[in-house]
């Protein structure tokens, strides 16, 4: 398993998104019962599979401080205050404490899911490989968007193209902030706020209006920029 990591790194990616979903959905059936709603039974499997990711591939995880250069990742919370400003700007209104607390585990699970998966095991595969910083940036990013094209089913094309177009870009300062630091804990921290602060609202905005998309494409292009920027300095952080 380790080898073919090694050795085929986009591909053993491919296989263990798709192992780990399956894994996931698995665990939900079985423990359905136990949930109050689908959406904490699906999130509370993520969680249990990307924590038992992480002693599985831990040779991938291994940094000495997770705090380590913690000002770095600040920019990535940006995109929690853009969720904020968004959503207030609509006139969308908090819910209540049980609101906060569903969304609170919903928005941990792709926090640790997915940066377990696509930040941790898939940087580190790709850098064994051989590929530059820039390279697994791009790549690891590219597929990153890519997997959110299964959302096809049941959304309109464009907002899967704004979607992934997001997630490229998320993949790109998410990524860029890992492969300086090594630190998976701020990237899952960062990760975490951006969907928790969307998960809290009751209503949905109905559409975005023109300054509210001018100001989420600035947003994108300066967290693309300085994405681009962290990967010209120094980052030998990330566990050889």
């Amino acid at each position: 398993m380790f080898r073919l990591g090694k050795k085929h790194p986009v591909l053993f990616e491919i296989l263990l998104v798709v192992v780990a979903f399956l894994a996931a959905a698995l665990i939900t059936v079985g423990t359905s019962s136990f949930f109050t709603t689908a959406d904490i039974g699906t999130s509370v499997a993520r969680i249990a599979v990307g924590a038992l990711l992480l002693p599985v591939f831990h040779k991938a995880f291994r940094v000495r401080n997770p705090f380590t250069r913690f000002g770095i990742v600040i920019p990535a919370f940006l995109f929690a205050c853009w969720n904020l400003f968004y959503n207030f700007s609509s006139g969308m209104k908090l819910g209540s404490l049980s609101r906060f607390i569903e969304g609170a585990v919903t928005a941990l699970a792709p926090a640790l899911f997915e940066e377990v998966i696509f930040r941790g095991i898939f940087l580190y595969n790709l850098r064994e490989n051989g590929h530059g910083d820039l390279s697994c940036l791009l790549i690891s990013s590219f597929l990153f968007s890519a997997i959110h094209l299964t959302n096809i089913v049941g959304m309109d094309l464009v907002s899967v193209g704004i979607q992934m177009g997001y997630s490229f870009v998320i993949g790109l300062v998410f990524g860029a902030v890992y492969l300086h630091n090594g630190s998976l804990l701020q990237i899952i921290l960062a990760h975490f706020l951006t969907d928790f602060t969307n998960r809290i609202f009751v209503e949905s905005a109905s559409s975005a209006s023109y300054a509210q998309l001018a100001v989420f494409c600035v947003l994108l292009a300066a967290e693309a920029v300085y994405a681009f920027m962290l990967m010209g300095k120094r980052s030998d952080n990330i566990p050889a």
